[in-house]
């Protein structure tokens, strides 16, 4: 049997880490394969907001330099700490404390696969139905999931995305572009491939490196744009927040999450307990902004 592992990482968003390790923990036991997972938590928020473990096994408290390269640092020191002290996992699911997996059928039949089809990466295009392209959009970081045994021979980790950014950031200013974390990722994932694969020409190797990804194509397009967007009639992205036909929740608004969470009738924790019954959600996160629009009058949540 597989040993599993989940490195979770997490800012401020300290209640949603707390659900999830709860999620992580006590829903995922009826899945053979997912019941005695180890949890990496990397965290680089403020230590006040997490002072000692919760359920995790291992907690690393780490730096927060910025948005991408906080995020890239707490995915490298997590996944650095599962090829040290745990080298028997062989397959390491990586979560954002805000990214919910309530239906761990699903995960178990997606890492099954990837073991049956030699799929080294798994996740979904961070992109819209019209840039289905995985190089140019890269994928979704907030759920990955990836072989650790290859990661490891191929030197997929470090994701070294900040001496990226610092290398080119005159070329992306000049063609008023961003340097994404969930591009570089891929950059890294196709650079493995060439180093773990004898591949006859160059031409071939994005052929070669996408036949090695499993797509979550039951979560794309992970974004909608323009007119395709019914809650916006213009040139803005939104992101679908719920995915329920494999259990998937996201929301950053605790109001739709809550709403979403009680349909599935889990069994969870203190802090899982307390969020399903709670009336007021003002406490949630510390009161952290909420990301919801305004419909005839009433606040109403992404993707809900």
């Amino acid at each position: 049997m597989s040993k599993i592992g989940v490195l979770m990482y997490t800012y401020n968003r300290t209640d949603d880490a707390h659900i999830n390790m709860e999620i992580v923990r006590n829903t995922w036991k009826k899945s053979e394969l997912l019941k005695d997972v180890v949890i990496v938590h990397s965290f680089n928020g403020e230590k006040a907001w997490w002072p000692e473990k919760y359920l995790e096994d291992e907690l690393l408290y780490l730096d927060n330099p910025g948005h991408f390269a906080g995020a890239e640092i707490l995915i490298n020191e997590g996944v650095k700490m599962f090829q040290t002290k745990y080298p028997d996992v062989e397959y390491i699911i990586v979560l954002a404390s805000d990214t919910w997996l309530v239906k761990p059928e699903y995960v178990e039949k997606m890492i099954l696969n990837m073991k049956k089809e030699e799929k080294y990466l798994a996740s979904s295009i961070w992109g819209t139905k019209t840039t289905p392209d995985v190089w140019q959009k890269g994928v979704a970081l907030d759920f990955v999931v990836f072989n650790a045994a290859w990661a490891m021979k191929s030197n997929f980790f470090p994701i070294r995305f900040s001496e990226f950014a610092e290398k080119y950031t005159d070329l992306f200013f000049y063609n008023d572009q961003t340097v994404y974390l969930e591009i570089v990722f891929m950059l890294r994932f196709k650079q493995a491939i060439a180093r773990s694969i004898t591949i006859p020409s160059d031409n071939i190797l994005k052929s070669v490196a996408e036949s090695h990804i499993y797509r979550m194509k039951e979560r794309e397009p992970v974004h909608i744009y323009g007119q395709e967007n019914l809650v916006f009639k213009n040139n803005a992205y939104t992101r679908t927040m719920y995915w329920p036909a494999i259990g998937l929740i996201t929301h950053h608004d605790p109001i739709p999450k809550q709403k979403v969470l009680r349909r599935w009738g889990l069994t969870l924790g203190k802090h899982g307990n307390t969020f399903l019954i709670a009336k007021d959600l003002n406490y949630y996160n510390r009161g952290l902004d909420k990301n919801v629009y305004i419909k005839d009058g009433k606040k109403i949540g992404y993707g809900d």
